[in-house]
């Protein structure tokens, strides 16, 4: 059964999205809204859409769609998914959720009184080297896990609405560093204290934060190290991680299809599927939920726990000392 799906905000993010999903016709029907009609056109041409609409309210109340995709700002998020819940239509939201937990909560609630699903368009969590990884892990191939580093650093400079404090929530890290936040907790669980600090800025004319360095401290005294970056002067994106446990290790690069397993005896590589952005299993996943009337392996809460790990970051950086953080879920 195909699900009717209209994408919210036709933007260059949306455009990542659709480039990997464009062709999965069997399971989805696509339409696009945008505040500019002539964008929604242009979308719904480019990828083959069943149709389009000058705004979201007429989207959301057009009896043909099922979900809505939201790929907006983040200070929107919230009256996005407020509007689609009062039509009753299943939420996909991009990530962050929201840009706190008060308009994570509202979003949550809303949801859920209106009887629809709600997951967060976190594509990490789909990707087969963390699945893999988290399988190894859970299989006791490592032993016991102490430390997971995480390192993504990359050079872009935030533009338009990502400029503001105030639009995106903060930074580069709410933005594109929740990526690896998600890796840190779905890999190693919920920190319990969190220190964080921001390395010198190199973006200047913008008000918010171009990189951060964090240090986490995980369930069983595991340690979590996470450097994210927008401002290393790097050529081309860098990303890995690497899990070290009492009996072995892991790495990877996320995007990658293979995953280095080592311990004092072995070596070796193991093979995965093309990664494809885990955009595919995302989107099916969130199918899946409303075909099966279940909750989604990403949902809200999920996406509520990321941003209170990135906020609680954020609050370390700012006060200069190590803070307690406690699951909101």
């Amino acid at each position: 059964m195909k699900l009717s799906m209209c994408v919210i905000g036709c933007g260059g993010n949306a455009k990542a999205v659709l480039n990997d999903i464009y062709d999965m016709t069997d399971e989805f029907e696509l339409y696009f809204a945008s505040r500019d009609i002539n964008k929604a056109r242009e979308y719904s041409e480019l990828y083959g859409g069943a149709g389009f609409f000058g705004s979201y309210e007429e989207a959301v109340r057009d009896t043909r769609i099922d979900a809505v995709y939201i790929s907006t700002p983040h200070n929107v998020h919230l009256d996005n998914a407020l509007l689609a819940a009062e039509n009753s239509k299943h939420i996909l939201v991009e990530k962050p959720i929201a840009r706190d937990l008060d308009e994570s909560r509202r979003m949550i609630d809303a949801a859920k009184d209106a009887g629809v699903k709600l997951m967060v368009a976190e594509n990490y969590r789909f990707l087969p080297t963390v699945q893999r990884c988290k399988e190894i892990i859970e299989a006791g191939n490592i032993g016991d896990v102490r430390l997971i580093q995480i390192q993504a650093e990359g050079y872009s400079v935030p533009s338009a609405w990502r400029t503001s404090r105030e639009a995106s929530g903060g930074g580069v890290f709410i933005d594109g560093g929740i990526h690896f936040v998600d890796v840190m907790m779905n890999l190693g669980g919920f920190p319990e204290r969190l220190y964080a600090a921001k390395p010198p800025q190199i973006h200047r004319k913008i008000d918010v934060e171009d990189g951060i360095v964090v240090t986490a401290h995980l369930p069983g005294g595991v340690l979590g190290l996470l450097n994210f970056s927008r401002a290393t002067a790097v050529k081309k994106q860098r990303q890995w991680v690497n899990v070290t446990g009492s009996k072995g290790y892991l790495s990877f690069v996320p995007y990658s299809n293979e995953i280095i397993f080592e311990t004092t005896e072995v070596l070796r590589t193991i093979r995965l599927p093309e990664a494809r952005r885990g955009v595919r299993g995302m989107v099916r996943e969130f199918r899946d939920s409303i075909l099966e009337d279940r909750e989604p392996m990403m949902n809200g809460q999920e996406g509520l726990r990321d941003l209170a790990i990135v906020l609680g970051a954020y609050e370390s950086a700012e006060r200069g000392k190590q803070v307690s953080i406690s699951d909101p879920v």
